[in-house]
C-alpha cells in the first residue's frame, strides 16, 4: 500500500485556509473518492457539523473533541480533512501520521500563530510532517496591502485560543501590526 501524503495550509485569519480545504475536497468529491472531514467541537462559529468559508462555501463535518477520536469514523476513505488545526490536541500529529500510513491523503488547516506571535503546538507539529506546506496571506485590514500574515485581535481578552471571527479579529501585515501593538 502506498504512503498518503500530508497537506498543511497555515495563515493568518481570512487568508483563505478553509476556502483552499474545501477545495481540495471539491477534487476528491469530483474524482469520486471518499472522504471525511472533521473539526474541532469548539469551533461553533458556524453550524456544529459544517465547516464553512468566510465567502460561504460549506461542507458537512463531523465536530469532535479528541482528534484520536476521527480514527473511528474512518473506513475507505481516500482522504481526511481536519480544520482548524490549531484548536486540537498536539495528538493530532499522531493521528495524521497513523492516517498517512494506512494510505489516506490528510489534508489540515489552520492558523500557524496566534495574535501574539506565538505559534500554535498543534500546527507545528503538523507542519514538520507535511509532505506539502501552503502558507496563505490575507488583505492586511491597515493598509490594504496583500501581505497580512498575522491574526490581529482587537478586543480586550489575552486569551490566546478564543474562537472568533470580525468581532474580535482581522488579519494584518507585520509593519501594522508592529504599530498596532507598539506600546
Amino acid at each position: 500500500m502506498a504512503q498518503g501524503k500530508i497537506t498543511v495550509i497555515v495563515g493568518p485569519m481570512y487568508s483563505g485556509k478553509t476556502t483552499e480545504l474545501l477545495s481540495y475536497a471539491e477534487i476528491y468529491k469530483l474524482g469520486k473518492k471518499r472522504y471525511r472531514i472533521f473539526k474541532p467541537i469548539i469551533d461553533n462559529r458556524y453550524r456544529l457539523e459544517e465547516i464553512r468559508s468566510h465567502s460561504g462555501m460549506k461542507e458537512a463535518a463531523i465536530p469532535i473533541t479528541q482528534s484520536a477520536e476521527a480514527e473511528r469514523f474512518i473506513t475507505d476513505e481516500k482522504a481526511v480533512f481536519f480544520d482548524e488545526v490549531q484548536f486540537f490536541d498536539r495528538e493530532l500529529a499522531e493521528t495524521v501520521k497513523k492516517l498517512r500510513h494506512l494510505g489516506k491523503d490528510v489534508i489540515c488547516a489552520g492558523l500557524d500563530m496566534s495574535f501574539k506571535e506565538n505559534p500554535f503546538e498543534t500546527t507545528a507539529l503538523l507542519l514538520c510532517l507535511a509532505d506539502e506546506v501552503i502558507k496563505k496571506r490575507a488583505v492586511c485590514h491597515e493598509c490594504g496591502e496583500y501581505n497580512g500574515v498575522i491574526s490581529y485581535k482587537y478586543v480586550n481578552n489575552d486569551a490566546e485560543i478564543d474562537v472568533g471571527g470580525f468581532e474580535k479579529y482581522y488579519a494584518v501585515c507585520l509593519d501594522c501590526y508592529q504599530k498596532l501593538t507598539r506600546p
